[in-house]
């Protein structure tokens, strides 16, 4: 017989097979119907109570409660585990422009919505907008989410989800379409083909077994822009096939992130990234601003777009102007009315948005120029320094500032890659890859981009809303085993699963609730791309008539960690091997490299493709939690978190905001069957399976179909030993092993001597004047180089019709 646990006394008891029995009763005291961080950070309230129709919060309980056997303390549980059954209810409506720049409008009053074209149950019907038939109901079914948590070679370092869904219109045909034109009318678009915001409100109604209202989960709102729509008829009525994304993502498309010309960046002042991105007549914002101003001289506008870019201190941190746009005019205003907003894009082309108080770091980073450094100098012109009046030509303005250089960039050229360029040219990315730097989880603090849209004049030219465009470079964390040595032991593991929020336990750990299906996949062949040549030689190579005589570069060379059998702990790690597909680079810049560049650059391409494959993919379905319902970061909406590596944001869903999201997976599986007792046998009891332990997320699908909520992760398994053995690597005999400066996957030494000439290069390798240019590699650091009339990659967004592939 099975012993039982009495939640009174404090006696463990334990399974046939050894392990310790869970509690039937934790001590986290969640109220019915909530889900809280059972931390004793401040919590989550992902849900709240049903009180008179409206949405509140609920106190937070001041218990803790840790896993049974990890050191899980920050662990949170779905709030749909204690309905006995639910509905998911859906309305769908156009954002007047006023509501899509200030999401509070509509999220702090749900009775704000208006201009709604349907909604489940048959609520808010005195809201909807009719047609010459009336106001027909329609259905929602097939709902998919796409979310890519981190990046991959797809979309880049972008954020990137893609909606696809039904809508059921019974008996009829062809009025969902008159809803939707009506409704972005009312809403005052001219047509609801001409970008017309639209949002899906979804809320989920919960039951206990009497049936009674436990909670209602806070509803989420998704702000997409509609990309196809197609249907199909029958007798049966006509079924809308729709696809759409986030309505910000616009500005990740072709039409907005390209340069249509030749750009030639420059930075005058300081020689920093702001200065060089936005703050002086050279930036590229100056760029874009200039080019817009030039459209409406022309009459090819009447209102122009406005490009912003912004370094906010947190990724949750958004500086819009909304509360601004109260004036903003509708589709039917007299276009002879005289203009009493002042709009910013009357002001000058460069000034510094009103909204960027705040700063992080990457403004203000260094792009390492001086008088050594090579790389395109700007030389003033004689024009510009020629005195009319006296006809004297001022000499000592004909000087060149070494801190400066011009960065250019062909035509057809993602501005994301560009804003990637610059970050990595800047003293930012070369420091934050030093191990002193590296925070107690293990994490780099690195950058990734993001888009904000908000709507402006009404063009009456190209019957559309003019649009600030607002790039944003936040800061984001990512692991350093990405770029660690293959026989370094990894570092922060112990720290990291103290933030970890989501456990999922399978097979023999009687603790499962949540998986419905389990597939492990086992890439032997996988290999990271080995470094056929040095990052220094690749340097003289690229920059070599570029270079002073004075230029000194460092050496390199591969780290050789401390912890050689962590190849073959458990799941083992990736062996470097030379990779030819590692032959691209990165476009453009200032025909200037440096070794420390390069390396960077080795570390943005592990980043972008550690996604696409690796040694151990897991891939779960699990029964639907809204912790992976995200709609924070998209048109204007922002969470923040307890701290930047938290894993839940104070909404309860996942902080893919700022980091990568990490779950730990349990299972564990028997030997043998007792034939004495007729039970299983286990190996070790109590000892999980060596597949189990951290991984990370970098995929999810949430499906809603026919009332069934699941949804599908893709998730890797970090590198190197976990569970029993990095304990050991850590608190035991072998504390020595874990090592930050033995870590990295590159090392760099110390300067090498330097030149006399331009063509003393110190390598008879090196070939003087080569038209090359620095490429980057996978995670361990493969760097080579290769002609410019190769093909190069074009970091940033393709589209989402391509969302996952590669």
């Amino acid at each position: 017989m099975v012993a039982r646990f009495i939640p009174q006394g404090k006696e463990l008891f334990f399974k046939p097979d050894g392990s310790v029995v869970i509690p039937e009763f934790t001590n986290s005291t969640i109220p019915v119907g909530l889900a809280e961080k059972i931390t004793n950070l401040d919590p989550t309230r992902p849900s709240n109570p049903l009180r008179g129709g409206a949405s509140t919060q609920k106190e937070k309980s001041d218990t803790t409660a840790a896993s049974a056997k990890k050191n899980l303390p920050a662990l949170v549980r779905s709030p749909m585990e204690v309905f006995s059954s639910n509905s998911v209810l859906w309305t769908m409506a156009c954002l007047t422009p006023q509501q899509f720049n200030d999401p509070k409008t509509y999220r702090d009053n749900p009775s704000a919505l208006k201009n709604i074209v349907f909604s489940s149950a048959g609520r808010f019907d005195a809201d909807r907008v009719a047609t010459f038939f009336g106001s027909p109901e329609y259905y929602i079914n097939n709902f998919v989410m796409q979310t890519v948590i981190g990046a991959n070679e797809a979309t880049g370092n972008s954020n990137a989800v893609k909606f696809s869904f039904d809508i059921i219109e019974p008996h009829s045909m062809g009025l969902l379409l008159q809803s939707m034109q009506n409704a972005a009318v009312k809403a005052g678009y001219l047509s609801y083909l001409d970008n017309a915001p639209y949002v899906l409100r979804m809320d989920i109604q919960g039951f206990n077994e009497l049936g009674q209202n436990l909670s209602q989960i806070k509803p989420k709102y998704f702000v997409m822009k509609l990309s196809t729509t197609k249907f199909t008829v029958n007798e049966g009525g006509s079924v809308y096939k729709v696809e759409a994304i986030p309505y910000n993502h616009q500005g990740f498309a072709d039409s907005i992130n390209t340069t249509y010309s030749d750009v030639k960046l420059s930075a005058s002042g300081k020689g920093h990234v702001f200065d060089l991105l936005s703050g002086s007549e050279g930036s590229l914002v100056a760029y874009l601003n200039n080019n817009e101003k030039k459209l409406k001289a022309e009459g090819k506008v009447s209102e122009q777009d406005e490009y912003v870019i912004q370094f906010p201190i947190l990724s949750s941190d958004w500086q819009s102007s909304a509360g601004n746009q109260s004036e903003v005019k509708k589709a039917t205003v007299d276009p002879n009315a005289p203009d009493t907003k002042k709009a910013a894009v009357q002001a000058s082309m460069i000034k510094i948005d009103p909204q960027l108080l705040d700063q992080n770091s990457m403004a203000s980073a260094s792009l390492g120029f001086d008088q050594s450094s090579g790389g395109r100098a700007i030389f003033k012109r004689a024009g510009d320094q020629y005195d009319e009046k006296t006809g004297v030509l001022k000499r000592e303005g004909m000087t060149i500032d070494p801190k400066t250089r011009a960065f250019q960039f062909g035509q057809n050229q993602s501005l994301t890659a560009i804003i990637n360029q610059v970050i990595l040219s800047s003293e930012y990315a070369t420091e934050a890859l030093e191990p002193k730097f590296l925070t107690p989880q293990g994490f780099i603090k690195w950058f990734k981009l993001d888009v904000q849209i908000e709507l402006l004049k009404f063009d009456i030219i190209t019957g559309d809303y003019a649009k600030k465009i607002t790039y944003k470079v936040v800061p984001y964390l990512v692991h350093q085993s990405i770029f660690a040595n293959a026989t370094s032991a990894p570092v922060g593991y112990a720290e990291l699963m103290k933030d970890v929020v989501k456990e999922y336990q399978y097979i023999y750990t009687g603790q499962n609730v949540d998986i419905l299906s389990f597939s492990i996949d086992i890439n032997n062949l996988f290999n990271a791309g080995a470094n056929p040549k040095p990052e220094a030689e690749a340097a003289k190579t690229a920059t070599q008539d570029q270079n002073a005589a004075e230029t000194k570069n460092s050496s390199t060379k591969t780290g050789k960690g401390q912890a050689a059998e962590v190849q073959s702990a458990q799941t083992g790690r990736a062996r470097p091997k030379r990779d030819p597909r590692l032959l691209k680079g990165f476009k453009g810049g200032s025909e200037y490299k440096s070794v420390e560049q390069n390396i960077a650059e080795n570390f943005q391409e592990a980043f972008i493709s550690g996604s696409s494959a690796d040694m151990v993919t897991v891939n779960l379905e699990i029964l639907g939690d809204p912790y992976w319902l995200i709609d924070s970061g998209m048109s204007n909406y922002f969470v923040g978190a307890a701290s930047p590596t938290a894993q839940i944001t104070d909404d309860g869903t996942m902080n893919y905001e700022s980091g990568n999201v990490y779950i730990y997976i349990t299972f564990r599986t028997p030997a043998d069957v007792n034939t004495l007792t007729g039970l299983y046998d286990f190996s070790i009891a109590g000892k999980e399976s060596p597949f189990g332990g951290i991984y990370r997320v970098v995929s999810c699908e949430n499906q809603f179909n026919d009332g069934n909520w699941k949804q599908k992760l893709k998730c890797i398994r970090m590198p190197g030993p976990q569970g029993p053995e990095v304990n050991e690597t850590i608190t035991g005999d072998k504390a020595s092993v874990v090592n930050k400066v033995e870590v990295p996957a590159i090392e760099i030494g110390e300067k090498e001597a330097p030149k006399t000439s331009l063509v003393d290069s110190g390598s008879t390798n090196a070939t003087v004047g080569a038209d090359t240019a620095s490429s980057s590699s996978n995670g361990s650091g493969a760097q080579t180089t290769t002609t410019s009339n190769q093909p190069q990659r074009k970091v940033g967004f393709r589209y989402y019709r391509d969302l996952g592939q590669n």
